[in-house]
């Protein structure tokens, strides 16, 4: 029926072809949709500005030409050609190319007898630009109809409507079968890695790819509906943005998939670097996902990329002026990645704030207080911010004073001295470095200074080897049977009517003297170092009898 249609076209006698206007650009190029209109239809006088190869049928190709143009959505910009019958391009060629970019085999050029014709590398291309733009599915389809099918209902063809039902439904089966395959492929994958997936975030990403997949297949085949200029164009930009809406959805969900996976990975790694990289690539990725699908969004309904490019570029200064706090706050974030202070789980001191470091992002860093709180602080504050990271800490310090009463004997006292060395000595996990004297006289009390390291992974093993710790230092206390002071007072009444003191005896100068020169060298009374006890816990005692021995033990 088609085939006897154009062979009907040829054996009409162009009668009229010389009416036609070809004197400049402008008026040749519109004589393709001037004569091809439903109510002016005349495919000979369509091709009388056509640079036709020899024995071609040129109603046929200026047919062809105007179904490829409208399938395809290309409106030719007509009034914006120029109307100069000796119009010459920047090159000086008689040349014009309406489309250039969104269709450059579409030329008008003057032919030698001055007329202006669509060129003949044009007339060429287009029996291979229409096998290109319908498919012969297409073309099967409509042959296989009866007349009835040809009937117009809203200025629609039936054909058109049930080749669209049957677009629709393909898609479907389409759309779920690559559903299907992907996510056995998936499985396979994530399985062979030895990860774990988190199905319902998996199942999350289904929906996009239906979604995608569906679109696709109604833009593949929408130039097989034939339809006109304006619903074709239409319908073209709305499943553009159709797709490039669901390809932001479909990728924005397959990253935070792919981040999920990648924490479980991380989670199995001792290095803490991979904890605090993952989720800054996540956002950086999802950042990127955003800008890709709104440049796609933009450039589907007809903005110009580069022009807004170039706005941006002229609005750049007011732009970084309005947002440079935001980027102090990823050159901050960039600055922490670099110099990494900090590490996700480490237990930090940010200016007044201290908790454990949860996430790094771009703009800012969550850190989980002590009272299960979230305190955020922006990437550009901890740059300028004195960060003081406990977790880094080999080794944690303890100070404490121990105070006696002042009724302990000297000799006592320096045996809870040696006491409290000896516990340290023998507790695992503390550095051999520690230092325990008697101090100092305070108001109500005899001070001992115990200051020691301990070499623990975490606060909850100091904790403990603390509480380990005091508690060895009460039972020493009671089996010396010394007593711990607290702050009081005393009041001594030394004297009454009744009772008064009695009176102290004076010793001779000479014996006072010989008294204090005995605690001095070589004296009776000396003993500057203490009582030496058989076996000594200091630290000094402790290398003396271990020098010479190797690998005595780790936390020393």
């Amino acid at each position: 029926m088609i085939a006897l249609f154009f062979t009907l076209l040829a054996l009409v006698t162009p009668a009229h072809a010389a009416d036609v206007d070809c004197s400049n650009p402008r008026k040749a190029t519109d004589s393709l949709f001037v004569w091809t209109r439903p109510g002016s239809f005349d495919p000979a006088k369509a091709s009388a500005c056509m640079d036709l190869p020899p024995g071609a049928n040129g109603s046929r190709l200026a047919v062809q030409l105007k179904q490829v143009l409208d399938a395809r959505g290309l409106w030719v910009p007509v009034p914006s050609i120029p109307n100069d019958p000796a119009y010459r391009n920047a090159d000086g060629e008689a040349v014009v190319m309406p489309m250039e970019r969104e269709f450059p085999a579409l030329v008008v050029e003057q032919a030698p007898d001055g007329r202006w014709v669509y060129a003949r590398s044009t007339m060429d291309a287009v029996p291979e630009l229409y096998a290109a733009t319908f498919s012969p599915l297409s073309q099967w389809f409509q042959s296989a109809l009866p007349p009835i099918f040809y009937t117009r209902l809203l200025g629609i063809y039936l054909w058109q409507v049930l080749y669209g039902a049957v677009l629709v439904a393909l898609a479907l089966v389409v759309g779920t079968g690559a559903r299907m395959v992907l996510k056995t492929q998936v499985l396979r994958l994530v399985k062979r890695m030895g990860l774990t997936l988190d199905h319902n975030d998996y199942a999350r990403t289904n929906r996009p790819i239906v979604l995608l997949t569906i679109g696709g297949v109604l833009y593949w085949g929408l130039a097989d509906l034939q339809l006109g200029i304006h619903l074709s164009g239409f319908l073209r930009h709305l499943l553009t943005v159709f797709m490039v809406l669901a390809g932001l959805v479909l990728a924005s969900r397959a990253v935070n998939v792919v981040a999920r996976l990648a924490q479980g990975w991380a989670a199995g790694t001792e290095n803490r670097l991979d904890d605090q990289l993952i989720p800054l690539l996540r956002q950086a990725m999802q950042v990127l996902v955003l800008v890709l699908g709104v440049l796609y969004l933009a450039d589907a309904v007809g903005i110009d990329v580069w022009k807004l490019a170039a706005g941006v570029g002229i609005g750049g200064l007011a732009f970084a002026l309005a947002a440079q706090d935001t980027v102090a706050n990823v050159f901050g974030s960039v600055n922490i990645f670099v110099d990494r202070p900090f590490q996700i789980g480490d237990w930090v001191i940010i200016g007044s704030v201290e908790g454990v470091v949860e996430e790094v992002g771009f703009r800012s860093t969550r850190v989980r207080t002590f009272y299960n709180s979230v305190v955020t602080i922006p990437n550009s504050q901890i740059t300028n911010a004195n960060v003081d990271n406990m977790g880094l800490r080999p080794r944690r310090r303890v100070k404490m004073m121990i105070g006696l009463t002042y009724d302990t004997p000297p000799d006592l006292l320096q045996a809870y001295v040696e006491g409290v060395r000896a516990i340290l000595a023998a507790h695992p996990f503390v550095q051999r470095t520690y230092e325990v004297h008697v101090y100092q006289f305070s108001s109500s009390s005899i001070d001992i200074l115990v200051y020691y390291h301990l070499v623990v992974p975490g606060w909850t093993e100091e904790l403990d080897s603390r509480s380990q710790n005091i508690l060895e230092f009460m039972r020493l206390a009671d089996e010396l049977g010394v007593s711990f002071a607290f702050p009081s007072t005393s009041v001594y009444v030394e004297s009454t009517p009744d009772k008064p003191l009695p009176a102290r005896p004076l010793r001779p100068l000479d014996e006072l003297g010989d008294v204090a020169s005995s605690f001095g060298p070589n004296g009776s009374r000396a003993r500057p170092e203490g009582p030496h006890f058989p076996v000594g816990w200091s630290v000094q005692a402790r290398g003396e009898r271990e020098r010479g021995s190797v690998g005595i033990s780790a936390q020393e």
